[in-house]
């Protein structure tokens, strides 16, 4: 595994900190996951992945990949779709009142909800794998490769893969990632306006 963003689960991605998100235009630092098997890997906004300019699809307005492969819908609605919990945090920063989209991709059953136009990103789907303390302990144990500042902290009594902001070798500019598993749903939460500590806050109100 080598990295900090992901790609979504139609994309069969891995966790990636790309050094080109929607908002730059070189891609960088990839961290190879659910491909290799080789660390904590799962789902993730497209927003964070793709939707660069020339690559198809607008990624503010379809955070879950190309038009086609995902809905716009309800929290509940996605919750229906996906068939497992839909837990809307209830957090300042991110809470029912600033809910902004919630999406479903038609084939998987990924969710990802959108809060405050974009400040706080959420995405839930079924893990693959158990990510369990010594799962993410194998993760932060690769800082050579991993190359972005990330530790180990709790949410709700559960392990969790806490990323830092701006941290990547590579270009500075990678958002705030905290990834847990909530009773076998993987669930990843990214921010490029706030810090670790709220989105823990954000992770622990998602009850």
């Amino acid at each position: 595994m080598i990295g900090i963003w992901r790609r979504p689960r139609w994309a069969h991605g891995f966790l990636v900190v790309a050094a080109a998100w929607a908002n730059t235009a070189v891609l960088g630092l990839v961290i190879v996951g659910k491909v290799t098997g080789s660390g904590p890997m799962s789902t993730g906004s497209a927003r964070h992945t793709g939707g660069l300019p020339g690559l198809g699809w607008n990624a503010n307005r379809y955070p879950l990949g190309p038009p086609g492969l995902a809905e716009k819908t309800t929290a509940a609605g996605a919750q229906a779709a996906a068939g497992f919990s839909v837990p809307v945090p209830s957090d300042a920063a991110a809470s029912q009142a600033n809910l902004t989209q919630a999406w479903v991709n038609k084939y998987n059953g990924e969710v990802a909800l959108v809060f405050d136009k974009g400040k706080v990103d959420i995405t839930m789907a079924r893990a693959t794998q158990q990510k369990d303390l010594r799962y993410f302990q194998a993760f932060v144990a690769q800082r050579n490769k991993n190359r972005v500042t990330d530790a180990i902290e709790q949410v709700n009594g559960r392990p969790a893969l806490v990323i830092t902001p701006n941290t990547s070798v590579v270009c500075h500019c990678n958002p705030a990632v905290v990834e847990f598993d909530r009773n076998g749903i993987d669930v990843s939460i990214y921010s490029n306006t706030y810090g670790t500590g709220t989105l823990l806050a954000i992770a622990d109100s998602m009850r």
